[in-house]
């Protein structure tokens, strides 16, 4: 599939291959804490990546579903669960021959060989890039935590991402920080979704602390592309197009990309330290950038946003120019250095050094917000 679709991790490499340091380290506690959410043991594989083209052979020329199904559980917990080594003949033998599954019939097998091949080059065709990926009434979803909107492709309107904790019925008050920068969309969505993120942990009392930083600069301490997109295999910008589509259809937020972009977003987030980071500026601004097509990036256009919103944008606009407001935008940068931020939006509640990334994962910080307790390890085997 890396191959077909020319991925830049090649086609022997691991999508891993190709993230900063700071996402790596990310993505691993973020694999590591749902793992633990969802009871699912693991166990970190010794040898990773592993080849797996007999295993996945041997899974195209099996016949009977069922048979194929148990199959897949028992190669996928004798990879993540017992560290085996699925490239290793011998134990492909045992596993298989559980299943009365003849291993060197299959691997040496024309027609099985065909059909992963079929197999592959058919995900592909239909916009797929990666694993696992769910293919619905001519719509594809990827990834795990897409789940919840293959239930809904499937008809549960209703389903939404899965929360762990209900809210305590004593309230209580919890912190929320939010990193944030206006030159990403998907920090948009999270922003936009603080209401309803409020709303669902009541009668928990939420302060947001409003984080403004340069994402660019983080993008370069971290050493990551300035605008990950373009470095994406085709396949995989025009599922996040759809993907993002996705989430502002199920947040019901209004969705424009604008004509400039990347925003140059130094003058509006100077601005918004410069209000004390009201949350009435940060949504103009947001509107104003993402749903309004408007480049708030421009001194002109960002007075304007801010006059016209009832704002004294002459005081801010001076204000953002001040020496202690381009030092506490350089701080709040480095303070999401420091913290492991590696994109925005991301979240922290209640101080604590674990940092959420992405609005995706809205429902972990809502039951972080109820007091459920990560432990960021895995279910135990």
């Amino acid at each position: 599939m890396y191959d077909l679709i020319k991925a830049p991790q090649g086609k022997s490499g691991s999508a891993t291959h190709t993230m900063s340091p700071a996402k790596l380290k990310m993505q691993a506690e973020d694999l590591r804490r749902q793992l633990a959410r969802r009871g699912v043991p693991y166990r970190d594989p010794t040898h990773f990546p592993q080849k797996t083209v007999y295993a996945m052979r041997i899974l195209a020329g099996v016949k009977d579903q069922r048979t194929r199904i148990a199959l897949s559980h028992d190669l996928y917990r004798a990879h993540f669960c017992e560290d085996r080594n699925l490239g290793d003949p011998s134990c492909l033998r045992e596993i298989a021959s559980g299943h009365g599954v003849d291993v060197e019939a299959l691997v040496q097998s024309t027609a099985a060989s065909q059909q992963l091949r079929h197999n592959t080059t058919e995900v592909v065709e239909r916009g797929g890039f990666g694993v696992p990926s769910f293919y619905v009434n001519g719509r594809l979803f990827w990834g795990t935590d897409r789940m919840f909107f293959v239930e809904r492709a499937l008809g549960m309107r209703g389903v939404a991402p899965e929360r762990l904790t209900t809210p305590p019925s004593s309230g209580g008050a919890a912190k929320l920080s939010f990193y944030f920068d206006y030159s990403s969309p998907w920090a948009y969505v999270g922003f936009m979704r603080l209401g309803s993120l409020v709303e669902s942990v009541a009668p928990v009392q939420v302060n947001i602390e409003y984080v403004s930083i340069l994402l660019g600069a983080l993008f370069k301490e971290t050493g990551t592309p300035s605008v990950p997109l373009t470095t994406m295999s085709t396949q995989k910008q025009t599922y996040y197009q759809q993907d993002m589509e996705d989430w502002c259809d199920f947040a019901g937020v209004d969705l424009n990309f604008p004509d400039v972009f990347p925003i140059r977003s130094v003058l509006p987030l100077r601005a918004t330290l410069a209000s004390q980071c009201d949350p009435a500026i940060i949504q103009t601004l947001y509107l104003a950038a993402w749903r309004d097509n408007k480049n708030i990036g421009d001194s002109d256009v960002c007075h304007r946003v801010l006059q016209e919103a009832g704002f004294d944008a002459d005081r801010l606009l001076c204000d953002a120019s001040s020496e202690p407001v381009k030092k506490q935008l350089f701080a709040n940068t480095s303070r999401a250095v420091s913290d492991g931020v590696c994109g925005t939006p991301s979240y922290q509640v209640n101080n604590r050094n674990m940092v959420i990334w992405g609005q995706d994962k809205q429902s972990t910080v809502e039951d972080l917000l109820c007091g459920w307790s990560d432990i960021s390890t895995a279910a135990k085997l």
